[in-house]
Parts: structure tokens; C-alpha cells; sequence
């Protein structure tokens, strides 16, 4: 053990003076060294570190800036589709993918089939306004880069995500919202529905179903942690979207820190009580954030790097689906007090990570930070300013079925996502899941009978039609 960890601390620092790494700038690449010092710690475990990263070609790759989920006044927002998208464009975003309540999301240039009830319940925001698009050309022109560009002189184009939407789009009592992308053309799930509370299993069934893919909303507003710190803790939810998780391979991740960080200030311990029972039955969840931008100030809020040989929709999709991207936040009540806002700093930014499994470590360089915590099953192992590497045999008796790594600075907080780890020899409990027999599964029963029932009347299709835009309800 102690000359395999030897050898391996050589070979790190030989690979750290070659590696590239991504740069200040999120769709640029600049060469540097890697900045962390090996050390040797002699353990007793040899581990497997499953790296979510691991496709990624540092140096060849970019790091795009992601606003995965914002709103306009298509559905309850203020800013019209042509506000939205030049705000996010001028902002620096390199994709876009508005994600209206219950509107299926269309090209920049054409006006989606709006829900008039869910606009004028929102009429505040909305004003019942027109619903204002891009022009041809002026699409054209952000879909090419026109008026800004990379570091490196090239134009920097903004992907246009078409198809995604806000799924359960008005669920009562509070939102149980999903986000749903890639869906099939002529195949969305979800346009007009306005959901049943509770009810996340039906919408990412469905989905599934269509080709798409999902991730799971400010969990914490359904969950209540907001105003009860242990209710993120309670064995019921983690319980429930286990199964969601467990049940749907399309489902790949929950929001953990959105908005200002309010509902999802404790989403971070949720995520951690649902990896704890995922990851003993092979399934990782990935870490989301998003601005859920309302109003054009607050588009800037939160976003994800995604890390991408090119900037297609195909290479989103797969980052979605294999974690390789970091979730960023100007806002982290809980790590960094609830009155922060690092909007007027650059958030953190990893430019390069490494995970060495002859020596059990995973290293990485940094920018805009100034502390790190490491994380195993929910508890910090270790934390400090320059915690950039970790060698696994250094805290082998803190250690479960995962680690993960945070970093905070002026501008706010990053989330790595969940590395899976697996101790040699030693076999993995796997923790027992029982079937969610809860309120809204009986909900959806009564949801779908009084579709059956009722929904097909002359008059109750006429009142659909004109306030829902369609003859559905849930």
C-alpha cells in the first residue's frame, strides 16, 4: 500500500505539469498549471472513485454558462420573450432554455401557445401583454454570436433550447414543480397541465416516456424545510424522491439552490439524504441551479458551467445526463448568511479537476474562492481556504457511500457534484427504499377520475379551451 501510494503522489504532480484547464472566461480555454501540492497519506483502504467528470477533456472543452430555467411573460413573468433572450445574451450566457409554467417552449422567433389563467392569475407581472419575440434576422444573429465575443476573438454564440417547460405548472397548496427538456417533437408532456400537488412521480413518468429528460424544482418549497430545517431530514422525502430518482433513469438531478436561496436555502441536506440511499443502488443525482428569473434584474442570479466539447444540444443533453457540469449561486443563505448577495462578483469557477485512483485522491484548480468543504453523506469532513485535494485515506473513518466539495467566495458558492466511492473488500449496504403509497398518488386517482368524468362535457371543454388553451386540466 504505502509504495502504490508513493509511486501514484509521483505520477500526480508528473500529470499536474501538463494538464490544461478551462479558464476565467466560461467558453474559453487558457493553458496553466495545476496548482495543488500531493501529499502522501498512508491508509489501510484502497477506494473506487467514480468521477462524474470523468469524459471531460480539460484544455479541449469549454465550460459554457447555463440558464436552464427562467420565465417571461408567456406564463407569470414580467420580461416578454425578446426581453428575456437579449437580457440573457447580453448577460453572457452562451444557453438559454426558457422554461415557462406549462408552455412548451418554441424558437425565439415564434410565440408558444400560452395558458390564458395562468397569465392572468399572474396579471400583476403579465398585464395580459403581448408576448413579444425575436425578430428572423435578430435570431439569426444570436444564434451566430453577432456583437460579442470569446477571448479568443471567435464569435460567442447562445444555444437556443427549444421543447422545455415547467412542468405541474400550477399545482395547489404550494408548487411541485419539474423541469422537463428534449422531449420528442408532436410527443410533450405537460403543455397547460396544471399538475396535482405532490404528484412528481406521474410528470417524470411521462416525460420518460416521450424521450425526454427531467430535473426536479426548489424541492424544498413542496418539502416545507424553508421553515423547518428538519423537515429536509424527515426518512418520508428522501424516501419518496428516491424512488422517483431510482424508478426514472430520465430524471437526472434536483434543483439544490435557486432564486435568492429562500425555498431552497436546505435542499443541499435533501440532496445529501437522497445520495445516501441512491448511490448504495447505483444511482447518482446531480446538483441543479437556476435563476428563476420573474423579472429581467434577476437572470444572473444562479447557473450552471456546463462542460461541453461544443455548444449543441446533443453535448447539453449529455452533460445533463453524465453530471459533468458545476451549479453556481450569487445567493447561499445557509453557507454564507442570509443577507448575501454576490451578484457583483464572478462566482467560483473550477477550471481543472483530477481524480487518481491509484492514490485515492481528487484535486483541482479554482478561481473567485477563499474556503472549501468537503462533504461525505451529508457531513463536512473537511474544510479550510486551500482544501483544493483530498486524499481519501486521510479520513477513512469518516467516509461513506460518497464525496462532494463546495466553494465559497465573494461572488457566492458552487456545488461539485456527488463522487460514488467503494472501499476494496468491503461490500455496500444498500439501504432500504419502500414504495411511496402517499396523499398524492390518491390525488392523481381523483385528478384522473374527474378527467374521465366530467373533463369531456360540452360546457367543461368550452371553459377549458378558453382559459387553459386546451382540454385538459391536470
Amino acid at each position: 500500500m504505502k509504495f502504490r501510494k508513493f509511486i501514484s503522489v509521483i505520477l500526480v504532480a508528473v500529470m499536474a505539469m501538463g494538464v490544461f484547464t478551462a479558464g476565467a472566461s466560461a467558453s474559453t480555454l487558457t493553458e496553466k498549471k495545476v496548482d495543488f501540492v500531493p501529499r502522501d497519506v498512508q491508509g489501510e483502504k484502497n477506494y473506487t472513485i467514480e468521477n462524474p467528470y470523468k469524459d471531460v477533456q480539460w484544455g479541449k472543452w469549454h465550460a459554457y454558462k447555463a440558464s436552464l430555467h427562467s420565465h417571461t411573460n408567456a406564463s407569470d413573468a414580467v420580461p416578454t420573450i425578446a426581453e428575456s433572450v437579449e437580457k440573457h445574451y447580453e448577460l453572457g450566457y452562451d444557453i438559454l432554455a426558457i422554461s415557462d409554467h406549462a408552455v412548451i417552449g418554441v424558437p425565439w422567433n415564434e410565440i408558444p401557445t400560452t395558458v390564458p389563467i395562468y397569465r392572468l392569475f399572474k396579471f400583476g407581472n403579465t398585464k395580459m401583454g403581448n408576448v413579444d419575440i425575436l425578430t428572423d434576422e435578430r435570431r439569426a444573429e444570436i444564434l451566430a454570436g453577432v456583437g460579442r465575443t470569446n477571448a479568443d476573438g471567435t464569435p460567442q454564440p447562445m444555444l437556443e433550447v427549444i421543447g422545455s417547460a415547467e412542468l405541474n405548472g400550477a399545482t395547489p397548496i404550494n408548487d411541485c414543480h419539474v423541469n422537463g427538456f428534449f422531449m420528442r417533437p408532436g410527443e410533450e408532456y405537460g403543455q397547460a397541465r396544471m399538475g396535482v400537488y405532490g404528484d412528481y412521480e406521474t410528470v417524470v413518468e411521462k416525460v420518460g416516456e416521450a424521450g425526454g429528460i427531467t430535473f426536479l424544482d426548489h424541492v424544498g418549497e413542496y418539502v416545507g424545510s424553508e421553515y423547518d430545517i428538519t423537515r429536509a431530514s424527515e426518512p418520508y422525502y428522501a424516501n419518496k424522491f428516491a424512488n422517483v430518482f431510482l424508478d426514472n433513469p430520465s430524471c437526472v438531478g434536483m434543483d439544490v439552490n435557486s432564486g435568492v436561496n429562500n425555498h431552497t436555502i436546505y435542499d443541499y441536506i435533501l440532496w445529501d439524504n437522497i445520495l445516501k440511499l441512491t448511490i448504495p443502488h447505483g444511482r447518482n443525482v446531480f446538483a441543479f441551479t437556476f435563476s428563476d428569473g420573474h423579472k429581467i434584474d434577476q437572470y444572473n442570479r444562479n447557473y450552471t458551467y456546463m462542460l461541453m466539447p461544443e455548444l449543441t444540444n446533443e453535448a447539453l443533453r449529455t452533460s445533463m445526463e453524465t453530471g459533468a457540469f458545476f451549479a453556481c449561486s450569487h445567493y447561499a443563505r445557509a453557507d454564507l448568511g442570509e443577507e448575501f448577495n454576490g451578484e457583483e462578483f464572478e462566482t467560483p469557477f473550477v477550471s481543472v479537476l483530477d481524480v487518481n485512483q491509484k492514490s485515492d485522491t481528487i484535486s483541482f484548480n479554482a478561481d473567485n474562492f477563499n474556503y472549501v468543504r468537503w462533504y461525505s453523506d451529508g457531513e463536512i469532513i473537511a474544510e479550510g481556504e486551500n482544501l483544493t485535494y483530498l486524499d481519501l485515506n486521510a479520513y477513512e473513518d469518516k467516509l461513506g457511500c460518497y464525496v462532494r466539495f463546495t466553494l465559497t467566495g465573494p461572488g457566492g458558492i458552487l456545488y461539485s457534484q456527488a463522487f460514488p466511492i467503494t472501499a476494496e473488500g468491503e461490500e455496500i449496504e444498500k439501504p432500504l427504499i419502500v414504495p411511496t403509497n402517499d396523499v398524492p398518488e390518491f390525488l392523481r386517482f381523483l385528478a384522473d377520475t374527474a378527467n374521465v368524468l366530467l373533463g369531456w362535457t360540452p360546457i367543461m371543454a368550452l371553459i377549458r379551451y378558453f382559459l387553459w388553451g386546451t382540454y385538459w386540466w391536470f
